[in-house]
């Protein structure tokens, strides 16, 4: 059964980088839609949020999505002191018309500890080493963000620069035939080649917080990760 879903997101990083790393999804009939982040650079709050929700909904009113999770950055603080209020105040905001279901997840720094869980395909876009880090451990990683600004040297960083990182992520797993493995990701349970591709259709950017898109229920993520990644590179052609 095909499922639709729609990320709100919080800025172009992730509306650019997101499609990319999570087409694989499509492969099980799982579709990011869109990720639709606030206007003008404006922070991605609770009013924002609802705002964004309802737009997308009523614009979709024919096909409206089966989930919205809604993805913001901790920086380093509490995941659950930044989730809380969209937790406790967006739901009853949104009315009895909105009927999908709606995921909160959070990245406990940025979206960029994706790209040094994916190692392989990070020296492959920059060409070097990916420095003094724990690239098995991309969760623990102090500001990945600030270490990949230091990588790319003269290059400046921009949510362009992101895309093709993803990308390029994408098309080495496409030709070493590995399935993806998008950031922190992945259930527990790797015993069938079944469970090893659902292992793929799940992204989540800590180990708080799972952004289940195939509705799989996820946590502890980072160790999780690791073992069903390193799993799934044994068991591919």
């Amino acid at each position: 059964m095909t499922k639709n879903v729609v990320v709100i997101a919080s800025g172009e990083t992730e509306r650019r980088s997101l499609p990319h790393l999570l087409a694989h999804l499509q492969t099980e009939d799982i579709f990011l839609v869109e990720v639709r982040i606030p206007p003008g650079n404006k922070a991605l709050s609770v009013n924002m949020a609802e705002r964004l929700i309802k737009a997308l909904w009523f614009e979709r009113i024919n096909n409206p999505p089966d989930k919205f999770v809604l993805l913001v950055d901790t920086d380093g603080k509490s995941p659950e002191d930044v989730l809380s209020p969209f937790r406790e105040q967006v739901p009853p905001r949104l009315g009895p018309n909105i009927s999908p279901q709606i995921q909160f997840a959070s990245a406990q720094w940025h979206l960029e500890a994706c790209y040094f869980a994916d190692v392989a395909g990070l020296r492959s876009y920059l060409e070097r080493a990916p420095g003094s880090v724990d690239a098995s451990k991309p969760d623990e990683i102090h500001n990945p963000k600030l270490h990949l600004k230091h990588l790319l040297g003269d290059r400046v960083y921009t949510a362009v620069i992101s895309e093709e990182i993803a990308k390029n992520s994408m098309r080495g797993r496409l030709r070493s035939g590995v399935q993806a493995s998008t950031g922190s990701l992945m259930p527990s349970g790797m015993e069938s080649r079944s469970a090893k591709m659902r292992a793929s259709f799940s992204f989540q950017l800590n180990s708080r917080t799972a952004l289940a898109l195939g509705g799989v229920a996820i946590s502890d993520i980072e160790n999780r990760k690791n073992r069903a990644y390193r799993q799934t590179l044994k068991a591919s052609p």
